[in-house]
């Protein structure tokens, strides 16, 4: 199954606006992460996709690996010098206390259901070493509603602040910050966003995307103002 596992992403490609985008979003993430933990350090990527984020971890001094389903997508993270395991997760291929982070951006959603989402929060403890931070991005389904199921067939587990929440807390974490964003904007900037996204969910909008043929435009709008949550949560110890 996983010769065939998530071809639309692997083969599709960013505008150049579609990468600068992105870059803006990893940066940051990255400036959220070492807001916790600085490198050097063991950094472990779950879903590393086109591997953006890879590139900005090593330029910063992390020691970096990367866990990929997609044999394309690991196969061309390869041929760029990454060190990528083919694998689903969980489980996660690291041993016992050898990672200082354990980041996975979007990649909770898309677990079977309840028993993978908290198999997954307990690899990530079982891999990260004492005091070590897991940096998990997920949509919010409170806000996206519909679109959560129609923006990406492979999303299964529902993901709210309120359930992530709980989940790293019985897994064991410590959450130490929650931030909302759309694209890289947080705080009032997206807050304006929010307020626009709404105007695309307004009745009707769908109908009439299909009667003048702008259905993937509207998709893409959609998908830009698309609201994520990032956790950051560490392992209890020093």
């Amino acid at each position: 199954m996983a010769r065939g596992f998530y071809h639309w992403f692997s083969r599709r490609r960013l505008t150049r606006f579609g990468a600068a985008r992105r870059r803006r979003i990893e940066r940051s993430r990255l400036a959220l992460l070492h807001r916790h933990v600085a490198p050097p350090g063991d950094f472990l990527e779950v879903g590393p996709g086109d591997g953006s984020l890879a590139a900005a971890a090593v330029t910063a001094g992390w020691r970096y690996r990367g866990v990929e389903a997609s044999p394309e997508l690991a196969a061309r993270l390869r041929a760029r010098q990454l060190s990528v395991t083919e694998a689903w997760a969980p489980p996660l291929p690291a041993a016992d206390d050898s990672c200082d982070v354990v980041y996975a951006d979007q990649v909770l959603e898309h677990m079977s259901g309840i028993d993978a989402a908290r198999e997954f929060v307990a690899e990530s403890m079982r891999a990260l070493r004492p005091g070590g931070v897991s940096l998990l991005v997920v949509p919010d389904y409170l806000k996206e509603r519909a679109f959560f199921w129609d923006v990406d067939y492979t999303h299964n587990f529902v993901t709210t602040e309120r359930r992530v929440r709980q989940l790293l807390h019985d897994g064991g974490f410590h959450v130490e910050a929650m931030v909302r964003s759309i694209g890289a904007a947080t705080g009032p900037a997206r807050d304006g966003l929010a307020a626009g996204a709404l105007l695309m969910s307004l009745p009707g909008i769908d109908a009439v995307s299909r009667y003048t043929h702008t259905e993937e435009l509207v998709f893409r709008i959609r998908k830009n103002l698309f609201e994520t949550l990032a956790f950051v949560a560490r392992k209890p110890g020093h």
